[in-house]
């Protein structure tokens, strides 16, 4: 299936911020968390899925490239010399490639760049076609010889991803990508965008028109899924802060051997036992450095102002970084890193003045 080529203009409204530069690959690679709210879906898909299309559609900032970049990327591994993927459990049958678009692409240059990563990943050059402009039967062709490669290295299929094809720009190339059900067996596509709004005018359609079926799966800012992937990365990766705060503080009291009230709950630490038996932990070992404390239980509390710091710090996290994960995961990297404190975030701005604030910190 093919669509004609279409006039192409830019949305005013859309949002470019996030275009001005590419993204740091290397810095995302190496700071990767992997972003299970997009992932666990795209899993569940695998396991009934040989061959078909995937479309996952979210604004800007919600973690797609996160995403593609956890299949598609290599880092050394633990052997010498061998590379591995960043994020392995997406399906261990599979292999991928894909490529991140960064402008406009002619069907020529996408051709080339899905070229360019089944070399990088298998290590062969794939067959030049006839020099002609690419069409659909080419990329059909190319993702066939590539998943025979993939089953000569003892996988089974192949995930193919395009990550951010909104900037492709071009209805010549749109109208080269093949159709779900056209897909060779075995064969996977992956596409991430963000939602239709924000695509140039026209192209959304005549992309939905050309690939036609798959699974399409749109998320949002607001969804609970992805607010709940949020609140457990805040968590998992500020614990370390609050136990520092925690035995700064405790120290001090015990220190001056201040009066403080013994004992008590707090739901907050019932909830995340983590937390909790760290914190128990770290109150053991300064017993043990101050004695006359011995037997105590964990002082909850003195704690208890502490937590409500961060439960407020959650709250100005979501507002600073307008939910999205790319900001607020880097607020917290320059909380944990010192660069940053706690009560600066409230005052912190928003959008690419807090990215400016952050890279300069």
């Amino acid at each position: 299936m093919t669509s004609p080529a279409l006039e192409v203009r830019a949305d005013p409204t859309a949002d470019t911020t996030t275009d001005l530069a590419p993204p740091d690959f290397a810095a995302l690679d190496a700071a990767y968390v992997s972003p299970t709210y997009l992932r666990t879906p795209l899993r569940e898909v695998l396991l009934t899925t040989d061959r078909g299309l995937y479309w996952l559609r979210g604004p800007t900032g919600i973690g797609k490239t996160l995403f593609v970049r956890g299949i598609i990327a290599r880092r050394p591994g633990r052997s010498p010399g061998v590379l591995e993927g960043i994020d392995s459990t997406i399906s261990s049958d599979i292999r991928a490639i894909g490529i991140h678009v960064q402008g406009a692409l002619t069907p020529r240059a996408l051709v080339a760049e899905l070229k360019d990563a089944v070399t990088a990943e298998f290590g062969v050059a794939v067959a030049e076609g006839s020099g002609a402009e690419p069409t659909q039967a080419d990329v059909l062709a190319l993702l066939a010889a590539a998943r025979e490669h993939v089953t000569t290295t003892g996988g089974k299929r192949l995930l193919v991803a395009i990550d951010g094809l909104e900037r492709i720009g071009d209805g010549n190339t749109i109208a080269i990508l093949p159709a779900a059900a056209e897909l060779p067996p075995g064969v996977v596509l992956l596409l991430t965008s963000r939602p239709a709004s924000d695509w140039p005018q026209g192209l959304f359609e005549a992309t939905t028109a050309q690939v036609g079926g798959g699974i399409a799966r749109d998320i949002g800012y607001e969804d609970a899924v992805y607010t709940d992937m949020l609140r457990g990365y805040f968590k998992n990766q500020i614990r370390p802060l609050m136990r520092s705060r925690a035995i700064a503080h405790l120290t001090h009291l015990l220190e001056t051997k201040a009066a403080f009230e013994r004992g008590g709950r707090d739901n907050r630490l019932t909830n995340d036992p983590v937390l909790r038996d760290a914190l128990k932990d770290d109150w053991k070992k300064l017993t043990n450095k101050y004695p006359r404390y011995s037997g105590i239980q964990l002082p909850v509390v003195p704690l208890v102002d502490m937590l409500d710091q961060f439960d407020q710090l959650w709250v100005d996290l979501l507002d600073r970084a307008d939910r999205r994960f790319d900001d607020l995961s880097a607020i917290i990297r320059a909380l944990t890193a010192g660069t940053l404190q706690v009560e600066e975030v409230a005052g912190l701005p928003k959008g690419p003045e807090l990215r400016a604030r952050l890279g300069a910190s």
